[in-house]
């Protein structure tokens, strides 16, 4: 077999969609990986080392996709998961359905995230509905990737047209 008969394939790099940061150090905003949903942390308590082991961080986490609430405990000084996020803003060019066309700082077009449609997002995907429908002003939307997923999570009026 010559060198010329050899193929290869092109495969994923596996980046890593969390990173590991220190349970003591977890406050409220924080953003942590609970029971396996990103979630922002909204409430910390410690419990002292007492007769079964080591201290213990207790906490309350908002889902940043869902707005469902999770509880779960560390043990103090456990490296646990955070999701790696990205807010990008765009500029709305057109709402075809449901999906959004959107257009990036570099001219780029992105038309693959779609109308909020999470009861927690109503009002935004209304505000967008609002501020494109009456077209005075640009509307620019706030796209939030995490885990492998996207979601418009705000929106706001830009310059006018």
């Amino acid at each position: 077999m010559s060198s010329q008969d050899e193929q290869f394939e092109n495969t994923d790099a596996g980046a890593s969609k969390t990173e590991k940061v220190d349970s003591n150090r977890l406050k409220n905003g924080s953003l942590v990986m609970v029971k396996g949903n990103p979630c922002k942390v909204t409430e910390v308590t410690t419990a002292k080392p007492g007769k079964h082991g080591s201290a213990k961080v207790i906490l309350k986490g908002r889902d940043i996709l869902t707005a469902k609430v999770y509880e779960c405990t560390y043990h103090a000084g456990d490296m646990v998961d955070a999701p790696l996020t990205k807010r990008v803003e765009y500029t709305l060019l057109n709402i075809d359905d449901c999906t959004l066309e959107l257009l990036d700082q570099n001219g780029e077009v992105k038309s693959d995230v779609n109308l909020p449609e999470e009861e927690h997002l109503k009002d935004v995907a209304n505000k967008i509905k609002e501020i494109f429908e009456a077209g005075k002003k640009e509307c620019l939307v706030t796209v939030l990737s995490c885990m492998g997923k996207e979601l418009c999570t705000e929106v706001r009026e830009g310059s006018d047209m």
